[in-house]
C-alpha cells in the first residue's frame, strides 16, 4: 500500500510518527592532540500504538536493508539501538585527522541538497521536511571515513586548506520505509530490492580558502549513487514490447503475481562541484553559490525501468542573506533568498527517475525568514519554496529555547500545486500536517 492510498482511504490515520529518541553524546579529550566521541542512540517508534489504524503493519525502523551490517545498529519491529557516531580525532598545527564513523556536511545552502552529498540519508522515518533551518542534520547516515585536512598558508590564499575523505567500500545507500509505513513513497506494487557491492570506495577531495573577498571550495567526489535506479530483470525469453514499443511487463512472468520485482542498482557517479561565498559591506548581505556537475548521473530507461542510463546533471543555487531590523526593540529578522536549478542533458524522450519522466530543467525559488524575540528565546521562521512547474512547499515554525535544556519545536508543512510527479513537492500532500518536536538537554 502507498501513501497516497493509505492517507485517502476511509478511517486514515490521524497520526504519522510517534518517535522517541535518546540520544547521548560522549566526547573525551585525550591529551592535547587526540580526542574521541561517541554517539549511542536508542530509539522507539509508537506510532502504531498511539493510532492503531496502519495496515497492513509494517517494521517501523528497518534493520535488514544493502549494508546495514556496516551501521553498529540492531533492533525490532518499533525499536532501534546504534551507535550513530564513533571517531577519534587528531589534530597538531597545521595537520588534522578524524577516522571513524562520521557525517561530513559540504555545502552551506539551507533546504537545498547541492554540495552536501557525501553521506546518504535515513528516510525511514520521515523525509527531509523537519525544521528547515537544521536541514539534513538529523537524517544524514554517519558512514565509516578517514578524514584529512592540511593548510598550507601562503601569500595570496593564508587559510588554503586541502581535504580527503576515504570511505574503503563500507558503504550503505539511501534508507526507505519499509513497505506499508505510512511515508513510504514505493507503490505497493513494486518489491524493491537494494544491490549495493561490497567494496566499492568513496573518495572526495576539496580545496577551500578566502582569497580577498571570497571564500571559495572545489570539490570532487566519486562514490556508489546514493538513491538505487530501478531495474526490472528481464526473462530467459527477453522483454516483450506491444505495437508502440513500450515494455509488457504483465507478460514478463515477473509478478508474485502482485508485486514487480524491481531490483535497484547504484552505479558509480563522479561529481564535480564547487562554491562562493561574498560579503558585501555595503549591502550588509552574504551571496553564496554552490554547484555541482554530474556526467554520469544514472536514470531509468522508460518508465518500466527496462535499463539504465547516464545523463549529465548540472545543478546549481544562489541565495542572499541579509539581517533586517523590523521590529523595535527585537533581533534582525534574517532573510534569505534562493534561486535553484538542475539542467539534464542529453535526450531524455525516455529518460525516467523514480517512475517520472524527467525535465531537462527544473527550477524553484526560495525564501527563509527567522525573527528572533525575547531575548533569542523564541524563533519565529517560515520556509515557502516554489516549482515553476506548479508546486509548492511551506513550511511556518516555531523555535523556543526553554531554559538551557529545553527546547520546543512546533512547525507546519503545506505541500501543493498541479506539478505532483514523484519528488516534485506537490507529490507530498500526503505528508501535510502539523508536527511537534520537544528536546530535553541533560
Amino acid at each position: 500500500m502507498n501513501p497516497v492510498s493509505l492517507i485517502d482511504s476511509t478511517g486514515k490515520p490521524d497520526l504519522l510518527l510517534l518517535q522517541n529518541v535518546l540520544h547521548l553524546n560522549i566526547y573525551g579529550k585525550l591529551d592535547s592532540n587526540w580526542s574521541v566521541l561517541l554517539e549511542p542512540r536508542f530509539t522507539l517508534d509508537a506510532t502504531k500504538t498511539a493510532d492503531d489504524y496502519h495496515e497492513p503493519p509494517y517494521e517501523s525502523l528497518p534493520s535488514n536493508f544493502a549494508g546495514h551490517d556496516k551501521l553498529l545498529r540492531s533492533g525490532g519491529r518499533d525499536g532501534k539501538v546504534e551507535l550513530s557516531q564513533a571517531y577519534i580525532n587528531y589534530a597538531s598545527g597545521n595537520l588534522w585527522l578524524r577516522v571513524g564513523k562520521q557525517p561530513i556536511a559540504w555545502g552551506e545552502t539551507i533546504a537545498q541538497r547541492v554540495l552536501d552529498v557525501v553521506n546518504p540519508l535515513d528516510l525511514s522515518q520521515f523525509f527531509f521536511f523537519d525544521r528547515a533551518l537544521e536541514e539534513f542534520e538529523g537524517i544524514r547516515i554517519p558512514q565509516w571515513f578517514i578524514r584529512g585536512a592540511v593548510t598550507v598558508p601562503n601569500e595570496q590564499i593564508q587559510d588554503l586548506t586541502f581535504e580527503l575523505v576515504l570511505n574503503p567500500g563500507l558503504v550503505t545507500p539511501t534508507i526507505l520505509p519499509e513497505q506499508g509505513a505510512p511515508y513510504n513513497v514505493l507503490p505497493g506494487i513494486l518489491k524493491a530490492t537494494d544491490e549495493v557491492e561490497t567494496g566499492e570506495a568513496t573518495v572526495g577531495t576539496r580545496i577551500t580558502g578566502t582569497l580577498g573577498d571570497f571564500d571559495f571550495s572545489l570539490n570532487f567526489l566519486s562514490k556508489p549513487n546514493d538513491d538505487g535506479v530501478g531495474v526490472v530483470p528481464a526473462p530467459p525469453g527477453g522483454l516483450v514490447y506491444d505495437p508502440r514499443g513500450i515494455p509488457l511487463l504483465a507478460e514478463l512472468g515477473i509478478f508474485d503475481p502482485f508485486r514487480v520485482d524491481l531490483r535497484l542498482k547504484h552505479p558509480r557517479v563522479n561529481i564535480f562541484g564547487g562554491s562562493l561565498n561574498y560579503f558585501s559591506q555595503d549591502l550588509g548581505a552574504l551571496f553564496r553559490v554552490e554547484t555541482t556537475v554530474t556526467p554520469n548521473a544514472p536514470f531509468s530507461l522508460t518508465e518500466n525501468s527496462i535499463a539504465i542510463v547516464e545523463r549529465r546533471v548540472w545543478k546549481s543555487v544562489i541565495q542572499i542573506e541579509r539581517p533586517t531590523y523590523l521590529i523595535p526593540g527585537q533581533g534582525s529578522m534574517s532573510i534569505a533568498l534562493g534561486y535553484f536549478f538542475t539542467h539534464t542533458s542529453g535526450d531524455l524522450s525516455q529518460v525516467y527517475s523514480s517512475g517520472a519522466k524527467v525535465d531537462a530543467a527544473v527550477h524553484s525559488f526560495s525564501v527563509l525568514l527567522q525573527q528572533p524575540l525575547f531575548r533569542k528565546q523564541v524563533n519565529l521562521e517560515l520556509l515557502a519554496i516554489y516549482d515553476t512547474d506548479d508546486s509548492y512547499w511551506i513550511q511556518p515554525a516555531i523555535h523556543w529555547e526553554i531554559g538551557g535544556n529545553i527546547r520546543l519545536d512546533l512547525l507546519y508543512n503545506a505541500f501543493g500545486g498541479s506539478e505532483r510527479r514523484p519528488g516534485r513537492f506537490g507529490s507530498f500532500y500526503w505528508a501535510e500536517g502539523l508536527a511537534l518536536r520537544l528536546t530535553i538537554g541533560f
